[in-house]
């Protein structure tokens, strides 16, 4: 019997807010020189930021940048270090842990798919308890600070099919940008929306997604 696939988003899914960007805010911290950098493209960066369309790429440069010049093995252990952290913040969803570890005990498939980084995203996912779920995130060249593959959009449904995933049962996440994977899924589960955001969904959609409150302990 073939089992059944969940696949979930993980920033604001399982984590209520953007794992990767706490990474980032923890680099630049800790490098006066690289946030001033940063400081001096920011009429470019804010006037991008203006069009919505053109936001994944200021957070994507803004994340390259943080990280720019770090051996690998300095990184990992960075991300393993704050991955563990953030898994032990109250920052965490329990509730959403709590329906993927469900499903996984009742025999799914369960994906988590992120554009966040996998090393990062690894740990966090370790520590919060959910080492069964299989993991499809960004990769990380962080010595030329650029990303080898960023899995967001769009991306995340041909990862999916590389994984030999080309459908599944039920997608959950929060973001508008993930409109691909809700569009293959089964059933189709918005966490946390705005009345904005499920409007969006909705109608780009063509139909209403089911929503859920996730919440902390």
């Amino acid at each position: 019997m073939t089992s059944r696939t969940a696949v979930v988003d993980l920033d604001g899914v399982l984590y209520t807010g953007d794992t990767f960007a706490v990474l980032a805010r923890h680099r630049y911290l800790r490098s006066p020189g690289r946030a001033l950098a940063v400081a001096a493209n920011s009429p470019r960066l804010a006037r991008a930021w203006c069009h919505e369309h053109r936001r994944p790429g200021v957070l994507r440069e803004l994340a390259v940048r943080a990280v720019a010049g770090m051996p690998r093995p300095s990184y990992d252990a960075l991300a393993r270090e704050l991955g563990k952290r953030m898994a032990c913040s109250r920052r965490v969803a329990w509730d959403g842990v709590a329906v993927l570890t469900a499903l996984c005990e009742a025999g799914w498939r369960v994906i988590v798919v992120t554009a966040s980084e996998h090393e990062l995203a690894s740990a966090y996912l370790h520590g919060a308890g959910l080492g069964a779920v299989e993991l499809i995130a960004s990769r990380l060249d962080p010595a030329a600070g650029r990303f080898v593959l960023h899995n967001y959009g769009a991306e995340k449904v041909r990862q999916l099919e590389l994984a030999g995933c080309p459908r599944w049962d039920l997608a959950y996440t929060d973001s508008l940008s993930d409109l691909p994977l809700l569009a293959r899924a089964g059933r189709r589960i918005l966490v946390n929306p705005s009345d904005a955001v499920y409007r969006r969904a909705a109608g780009r959609l063509g139909s209403e997604p089911e929503t859920v409150r996730w919440g902390r302990r």
